[in-house]
């Protein structure tokens, strides 16, 4: 019994082929064709997917050569607008600078003509007293007799209320 395993028998080797072709027909006709439409279906999308995947990765890299650029030219304006802002901040402050300057200088010739009018007005003043002062002084001196002790007295006098006078208008 022991050898009978190992040697072929006809009976065996025939019901063994016909059971390998039914099942190969059943298989090619049921299962290999069902089983390949799916093989070749996920090929299909495979293939799609990798199309898709090599399309996005293209318009990733188109997009980021955009975004590129545009940021290069971002960081370009913003470097003109920049450069413009610090022109036109100095030109403004030339401007602020010479119309602070012309209005110092308006406002210390304006302080000028105003001394020189007080001074006028005060030296006019001085003029007017000194006058009124003459003129007492000469009433005084008419309405005395002119011999020099009285004329001394009066100009003392005179010297005296002018010097009184001027140190109460100061």
């Amino acid at each position: 019994m022991g050898s009978s395993l190992i040697t072929p028998e006809v009976g065996t080797i025939f019901w063994t082929v016909v059971t390998f072709v039914i099942l190969s027909i059943l298989l090619g006709r049921f299962g290999w064709k069902p089983l390949l439409q799916v093989l070749e279906e996920r090929e299909r999308t495979v293939r799609e997917s990798l199309e898709e995947s090599r399309k996005a990765r293209t318009e990733a890299e188109e997009t980021l050569r955009k975004n590129r650029e545009t940021l290069a030219n971002a960081r370009r304006e913003t470097a003109a607008i920049i450069e413009q802002g610090k022109r036109e901040a100095e030109a403004l402050k030339g401007e602020i600078l010479a119309q602070a300057r012309k209005e110092s200088q308006d406002l210390v010739e304006q302080g000028k003509k105003q001394v020189q009018f007080e001074q006028k007005q005060a030296i006019e003043q001085l003029r007017r007293q000194v006058a009124d002062l003459a003129i007492q002084a000469a009433e005084r001196l008419m309405a005395r007799t002119l011999d020099d002790k009285v004329h001394h007295e009066l100009l003392d006098e005179y010297v005296r209320n002018l010097g009184s006078t001027l140190g109460e208008r100061r």
